[in-house]
């Protein structure tokens, strides 16, 4: 076997088509399928199952993917070793994100940085991404926790805070905080059960023994901002994710103690190799400015 191999391996198993994997390696589909077969021969297993949707991964292959992953990271990590200035010349990293604008300083810089790493980037709520990163499929989760996963390597970036959304002819447009028990009779638009944010605002109000059933879930914070936006009810958002929207003002729930801390996870066994670590590095410098005015 060898690393095209097991890198057609890594893809295939990540995006579940043979396509998509092609695509992300920016080879041809044929030469994935030849990667994929020669490494099934080499290891004497099938190794993925085809479906009408993709593909599924078989018990071997459910084994065989972590350790080619940190295979893949760890000759990485000696290339750049070897190499003058230790630079990662090359590589494929996967993140996971949820929340955007948190991670987007750190992106711009790692990309300036290493130019031959080939990023990876996906949105999802944090508790899909810690399940992405237990499968192998996400290198590197930007999360909202209450805590640190025990399961995981989680490093601090910044707190935030959960707020209310309103729009313009909001009742509550000039006011700057709301007590809890004003709550009930909005109508609330939200993101999915998985989203922290709400997690986070629906734990709040149940210590005050309060219900706000859900008016309209929706799929992304941009939409629930733009639901908001549009009058249909009030929304919750993260306050480092509010943005600058004209429509749009955020106060604050007196009452309330929502807050969660935004996390890098990882797998413990990879946090040192390849472009993990130089991930980790870099935004742990983006995140000292941010962390030195939290404590101001």
């Amino acid at each position: 076997m060898n690393l095209a191999q097991l890198r057609a391996f890594h893809a295939v198993a990540n995006h579940r088509t043979f396509s998509a994997a092609a695509q992300a390696l920016g080879v041809s589909q044929p030469a994935i399928t030849q990667h994929v077969k020669s490494l099934e021969d080499a290891v004497g297993t099938r190794l993925f199952l085809r479906t009408a949707g993709g593909v599924e991964l078989t018990a071997d292959a459910l084994d065989l993917l972590p350790k080619v992953r940190q295979a893949i990271l760890m000759l990485d990590d000696i290339s750049a070793r070897m190499s003058d200035g230790r630079s990662l010349a090359t590589g494929h990293l996967a993140i996971g994100l949820c929340a955007p604008y948190v991670a987007m300083p750190i992106l711009e810089r790692f990309t300036t940085e290493h130019p031959g790493i080939q990023l990876e980037v996906r949105l999802e709520n944090s508790s899909s991404l810690l399940e992405l990163v237990a499968q192998h499929r996400v290198d590197i989760a930007v999360a909202t926790l209450r805590e640190p996963h025990p399961d995981f390597a989680c490093d601090f970036l910044i707190d935030q805070r959960v707020e209310i959304l309103v729009h313009a002819g909001h009742p509550w447009w000039e006011r700057r905080q709301v007590e809890a028990r004003e709550l009930p009779g909005q109508r609330l638009v939200t993101r999915e059960a998985g989203s922290m944010t709400r997690h986070l605002f629906e734990a709040a109000l149940a210590e005050h023994g309060l219900e706000l059933p859900p008016h309209l879930i929706l799929g992304s914070r941009e939409a629930v901002k733009e639901a908001v936006a549009a009058g249909i009810g009030i929304g919750i958002v993260l306050d480092q994710e509010r943005g600058f929207d004209p429509r749009l003002r955020a106060i604050t729930v007196s009452d309330f103690e929502i807050a969660a801390g935004e996390y890098l996870v990882t797998r413990r066994e990879n946090r040192s190799l390849g472009g993990v670590a130089a991930f980790l590095a870099i935004a742990g410098e983006v995140a000292k400015p941010k962390a030195a005015d939290h404590c101001v």
